[in-house]
């Protein structure tokens, strides 16, 4: 596959706020062309603006992730850009905390289509031009993949599919030298919580947050290893093994302890 230019260039999705901002500021400044996907072009200029003042380069692109052929449409516009893309970060996301019967059926689509269809097509459709670049993919997933998740049934299992998926990838293209990476926080300091009912600060798990600079820290380092797994946190790192060696239904039970609410369910939208 023929190259279209040797520049740099970083596709970030949710790079409105919290992670993917984060991620992008620290992009630009090591140099990278940051591509920066949002629903809020208000706030991606804003970022854009902030990284071209410190001599970064950025570009902007619009596109709500949660819309049937999203993923087309973001490609095609890099494609026009002819812009060169070397590292492929899916942060965008969303979920609900609360009561499955008390989420829609139009939330529960959305979150799918947010958190596995874009993600999985996105993958797809850049995959060609980053095996030719010999490229990076990461994937922000969470340490609820590693276990059901009660209060967060559906979420949780999103985040198990990208996982899973990060995980299968890296061994099918690691020695076509692509390197495919899942970085798993806990709960992170970002308007993910921010946006939830205020009990859910009384849970056991939202009790103890990562600040987005660890998060950061630890998809930096992922970016330049060879593993296909990365836990932000030793507490983290702990709780995502208590599965290999509990059944189960106790380790459900768990779970729905450490996150049963006290209210409703309440959307939690981290790409603006």
């Amino acid at each position: 596959m023929e190259l279209k230019n040797s520049e740099n260039v970083a596709v970030i999705t949710g790079a409105s706020s919290g992670i993917g901002e984060e991620l992008a500021l620290r992009l630009a400044k090591e140099g990278t062309h940051v591509v920066l996907v949002a629903r809020s072009v208000e706030k991606l200029s804003a970022l854009a603006k902030s990284i071209r003042t410190e001599g970064g380069r950025a570009t902007v692109i619009s596109v709500d992730l949660s819309k049937d052929g999203s993923a087309d449409k973001l490609f095609e516009e890099i494609q026009k850009k002819n812009l060169n893309v070397v590292t492929l970060i899916n942060n965008a996301g969303f979920g609900y905390w609360g009561s499955f019967e008390e989420q829609s059926d139009q939330q529960l689509r959305d979150m799918v289509r947010v958190n596995v269809m874009a993600l999985t097509e996105l993958t797809h459709r850049f995959l060609p031009t980053l095996l030719a670049n010999r490229g990076t993919i990461l994937n922000i997933a969470s340490t609820v993949g590693f276990q059901p998740t009660p209060y967060m049934a559906a979420y949780g299992a999103t985040k198990a599919y990208v996982l899973s998926f990060s995980e299968a990838l890296w061994g099918e293209y690691r020695q076509k030298g692509l390197h495919v990476v899942a970085v798993c926080p806990g709960p992170v300091a970002t308007p993910f919580i921010d946006a939830l009912d205020p009990g859910v600060r009384d849970t056991k798990i939202f009790r103890s947050v990562l600040t987005v600079e660890q998060v950061v820290d630890a998809a930096m380092r992922a970016l330049g290893s060879k593993g296909s797994t990365h836990i932000v946190g030793y507490r983290n790192w702990f709780l995502a093994q208590t599965p290999r060696f509990a059944p189960r239904a106790f380790t459900a039970w768990i779970s729905a302890r450490f996150l049963s609410p006290k209210t409703g369910a309440k959307t939690i939208r981290d790409i603006a």
